[in-house]
């Protein structure tokens, strides 16, 4: 589960090792998209209302990285 400070917190670090040139597997559009996991924004994804626990538990599985 992730919270959308945790969210927004960690995404923040990631933007900031992309733009140090220390990251380079993800792009700056990579990112945006996964900004959009703020609370209004995911529950129009999930194309539902959700609950608090129910949107950590989307905003988990939309950031979740792709193996």
């Amino acid at each position: 589960m992730m919270t959308s400070e945790e969210t927004m917190t960690c995404l923040s670090h990631v933007r900031l090792g992309v733009n140090l040139a220390l990251l380079d597997d993800i792009t700056i559009p990579t990112l945006n998209e996964l900004f959009i996991t703020r609370s209004r924004h995911l529950q129009k994804l999930m194309g539902s209302s959700l609950d608090g626990e129910e949107r950590n538990a989307a905003r988990a599985r939309t950031c979740a990285p792709v193996a």
